[in-house]
């Protein structure tokens, strides 16, 4: 299989006198005997193959080349720096070691139950001296075949024997070989012969929680079978959709917690070069097609089939994942889809009737299972290219029930998460581009939305709106700004906020903060009608600094300040006076002007920063942990008061909360 990674794409040329001719294209590739080879981009055939040596005199020229003697001079000019350097990294660590590299110097001690301990010794002293070292020990297992087929024996006689003591010592050596491996031992290891090998001995790894887990030969035996409804005629792609199925299974489940950083990088480069597997389907107009057709004609496996492609491809450029989806979209997925999600809401009545017509039955149970995989199979769709979906939804408003897809995603994203999942990814407001779903969920649904915030209510719905709602606001668009002041959106926050509910009270003041960045004089003006909300909560807690809620109160209240909108903060401070009878009052009093204060002295420091980089030091997060460290960061002292005396004097403790909250 060529190496045909876009970023080893190069173009060589050799000098003569003193100008460089071109020669070819193609893709550089270094195998387990130590040679820099360069295949041609169209054939694959070898261009040239140059042993890594001394004499050969390899040398970077500090851009995108690599020049070398070989005969002639020759240079390879890469069309990525980062190729280069990853090929030239590579080409330095050979040439260092090159003298003491030999294959046939290292022999591991003969496969046997009493000496595992010692081919794992062996192995982890190997490792540990580096490159070199592990470059040798690959070269061994790729060249002594039997030795690698001796330690499958081994363990099956030690899964028999029930040793589990070796069996745990067989899995510190199948981590070791991954820790060596690079493309040429991947396939050799998890080739149709030798994968079950690989995770079987995983599976008695003593440093993974075995709570709940399904061994990885039952996963990959029974629950991860590669179902062919369209024929795929050469074995050589087979192969590869299997390599990078396991390959992929290894780096996120068998060794998720083990494979470091290098080499999740080099995993990541091998499943690259299977980008011929998407030029293949792309190509293959019927493929597709009769894809298409066998889940149009409600065949269950068709949609299992296609949900494992789409698994398969995530890892690929996004190039090649957009042509393939606007095929998908071309031949009617997303139709199909709209139909599964139509007859799934009314028990698929009409798809049961059509197969009681052909005498065909199909289990209760996978009537179950398709309304959930039609929509994880359009959450990944939305995933990796979501414009085609988002203009099959925008295109729908010629019918009698304008968006009628989109109404139902709409309806049941309030009743189930795919739904909301799905909703979320229509109306992402992350890019720069327009998203035009967005809009018209602004102008179709957000209004119907927000009107059903009232004292009714239930708990899930406020907080599914106030997601929705954080996610819109991360941009302000002015699209989004206009919906937020039509629909007195923040007034429906600040009602939300004086609910005694953690969570939601959380959400509402993410949503607040991110307003308040804004510095919009527009959406200012709405701030200010929420303002006796935020009083009335600040004054109600009577607790210490540390608190995560009082925390972010705190800090929005820092930001207004921080803000010099006259108009906020005398708005601000008047619903504080107009509170003075209430027991909490002072306290909170002088937090605001101890807060106000340090604000001032900001202002007049000599240390200028602009509104962006302003912004940049308020991190708006979803999880509460973060949130709470966030929180913590802006805080000149970050230590914990542990516990304050119950007769702490009065002017203690406002002295002792001044100091927690001030700000440099």
């Amino acid at each position: 299989m060529k190496p045909n990674s876009e970023i080893l794409l190069c173009q060589m040329y050799q000098l003569a006198g003193d100008k460089w001719n071109y020669v070819d294209i193609g893709y550089t590739h270094i195998n387990s005997k130590n040679e820099l080879i360069l295949l041609q981009k169209d054939t694959s055939q070898e261009v040239i193959v140059v042993p890594i040596k001394q004499e050969n005199e390899f040398w970077f020229d500090q851009e995108e080349a690599i020049q070398f003697h070989f005969n002639k001079e020759y240079a390879l000019s890469f069309q990525s720096r980062e190729g280069a350097l990853g090929v030239w990294a590579r080409i330095q660590n050979i040439l260092v070691e090159n003298e003491a590299e030999d294959q046939d110097s290292i022999s591991l001690t003969p496969v046997s139950e009493s000496n595992l301990e010692s081919i794992l010794e062996t192995m982890n002293n190997m490792i540990a001296y580096g490159s070199q070292s592990k470059q040798m020990l690959q070269n061994y297992l790729i060249n002594k075949k039997d030795y690698f087929d001796k330690l499958i024996k081994l363990f099956q006689q030690l899964e028999k024997d029930n040793n589990i003591n070796l069996l745990q010592t067989m899995c510190q050596i199948v981590k070791n070989i991954v820790t060596v491996a690079e493309h040429e031992l991947f396939q050799m290891i998890l080739n149709d012969q030798n994968y079950l090998f690989i995770f079987g001995a995983l599976e008695y790894d003593y440093e993974m929680n075995k709570k709940n887990f399904v061994p990885h030969r039952q996963y990959l035996e029974k629950h991860a079978q590669f179902l062919q409804v369209v024929q795929i005629k050469s074995k050589e792609r087979l192969k590869t959709i299997h390599f990078i199925y396991r390959l992929q299974y290894l780096r996120d489940c068998g060794l998720a917690y083990y494979i470091d950083e290098c080499q999740l990088m080099f995993i990541k480069i091998v499943l690259t070069c299977y980008v011929d597997l998407f030029k293949y389907i792309e190509n293959s107009k019927d493929f597709l097609i009769e894809v298409i057709d066998q889940l149009r004609n409600f065949n269950f496996l068709a949609l299992r089939f296609l949900s494992e492609i789409c698994s398969v491809f995530k890892e690929f450029p996004d190039l090649n994942k957009v042509v393939i989806y606007q095929k998908l979209s071309e031949y009617g997925l997303y139709e199909i889809i709209e139909d599964y999600i139509n007859d799934s809401l009314k028990g698929f009545e009409k798809y049961k009737a059509k197969l009681k017509k052909l005498k065909l039955k199909i289990s209760d149970d996978i009537f179950i299972k398709i309304p959930n995989m039609i929509l994880e199979l359009l959450i990944v769709c939305l995933q990796h290219c979501p414009i085609n979906f988002r203009q099959y939804v925008i295109s729908e408003h010629q019918q009698v029930l304008k968006y009628p897809l989109f109404n139902i995603i709409v309806e049941n994203a309030f009743q189930n998460e795919l739904y909301m999942e799905t909703l979320k990814l229509l109306i992402d407001n992350n890019q720069e581009e327009q998203n035009e779903t967005m809009d018209l969920f602004l102008i179709q649904f957000y209004p119907k939305i927000t009107n059903q915030i009232s004292h009714l209510s239930t708990k899930e719905y406020k907080q599914q709106f106030l997601e929705i709602s954080l996610g819109l606001f991360r941009a302000m668009k002015p699209q989004v700004k206009e919906a937020i002041i039509i629909n007195q959106v923040i007034l429906k926050i600040g009602f939300i906020l004086q609910e005694n509910q953690k969570l939601l009270q959380t959400k509402c003041l993410q949503i607040i903060k991110l307003i308040c960045l804004s510095r919009d004089d527009d959406i200012n003006n709405e701030i200010i009608m929420i303002i006796p909300n935020l009083i009335n909560v600040i004054l109600s807690y009577k607790g210490l600094r540390e608190n995560l809620i009082f925390s972010q109160q705190l800090e929005i209240i820092k930001i207004i300040y921080e803000g010099i909108n006259q108009k906020l903060i005398q708005s601000l401070e008047d619903e504080l006076k107009k509170r003075e009878n209430q027991t909490n009052y002072q306290r909170i009093h002088d937090i605001f002007k101890n807060l106000k204060n340090n604000c001032m002295k900001q202002q007049f420091s000599s240390q200028t920063q602009s509104q962006s980089q302003m912004q940049s030091r308020y991190n708006v997060v979803d999880d509460e942990m973060d949130l709470f460290k966030s929180v913590q960061g802006h805080s000149n002292n970050t230590h914990i008061v542990k516990q304050l005396k119950k007769q702490i004097d009065q002017d203690e403790e406002v002295d002792l909360i001044s100091k927690k909250i001030k700000i440099d």
